[in-house]
């Protein structure tokens, strides 16, 4: 058997999560070509390509746009899709958890609208296959898919020792599978004017990375001088031809095509 070569430098899916305000939103925006799908309104303050989507109809609507998109040019419409929270995917899908319930022999006749209401846990099976349902096929419209959380933070204990483990804020099995399914996951956080995305896994932080330059890093993707301009350097993050380095205020950003979604978006 001939021994095969990677087929990638860069990851495929990229999962980051850190603490409000912290900065996730502002360097995301500054990725060449990315589209934001934003979910909790929290994008009303940068520049990029934006679309607000807060329910399933208008999820719903995107999706339906990018398969246009795609069938018509044959290609991604974006190198890059960031989705901005995984708290708010999870609480959209769960209108799907209810109709995926109600296809069951067991949820014919459920009225409820919340099937994490079902007795002994039985409604998160549905939770989890609702919210990988809306998530997966994004992948299929973009190099590169982003994914956006908030930080949880737990005591634990290990040894008689204790400390805090920081992780992505999601429900019991689904943060297991996303986290299995994403290539690397990141903790940004503030470290005086950098903003740094963290790689190095620990008993204390969920982190980590299939990607060879990304394992055991910590690497600062943005730097603020004292009027607060923003430069953000994502080369070190994706290698492969090198992202562009986006310099703060006064610095020449990249042009960038009108949306192509029919959906309601901003840029």
């Amino acid at each position: 058997m001939i021994r095969q070569k990677a087929k990638r430098l860069d990851s495929k899916r990229l999962l980051l999560f850190g603490a409000p305000k912290c900065g996730k939103t502002t360097i995301v925006s500054e990725l060449e070509d990315c589209l934001i799908v934003d979910m909790e309104q929290g994008s009303n303050y940068v520049d990029g390509m934006i679309v607000n989507v807060t329910n399933m109809a208008e999820y719903g609507e995107l999706m339906k746009a990018l398969k246009k998109s795609k069938e018509e040019t044959g290609k991604n419409p974006y190198k890059y899709i960031a989705l901005d929270t995984m708290t708010a995917l999870e609480d959209i899908s769960l209108q799907l958890a209810v109709q995926l319930y109600r296809k069951t022999s067991m949820g014919a006749n459920f009225t409820g609208t919340d099937v994490r209401t079902l007795p002994n846990g039985a409604g998160y099976l549905y939770t989890r296959q609702a919210f990988f349902k809306m998530l997966k096929p994004l992948e299929n419209y973009c190099d590169t898919l982003v994914l956006i959380g908030h930080v949880k933070e737990k005591d634990m204990s290990k040894g008689g020792d204790s400390f805090t483990e920081k992780s992505i804020a999601l429900t019991g099995q689904t943060k297991t599978i996303l986290c299995s399914w994403c290539d690397a996951i990141g903790l940004v956080y503030r470290d005086d004017n950098k903003t740094v995305i963290d790689f190095e896994p620990s008993d204390s932080l969920v982190v980590g990375s299939r990607q060879k330059h990304l394992i055991g890093q910590k690497i600062t993707v943005a730097t603020s001088n004292e009027v607060n301009d923003i430069t953000v350097d994502w080369s070190k993050i994706f290698i492969e031809g090198k992202a562009t380095v986006i310099k703060g205020e006064g610095g020449k950003r990249p042009e960038k095509q009108e949306p192509l979604l029919n959906v309601p978006a901003t840029k």
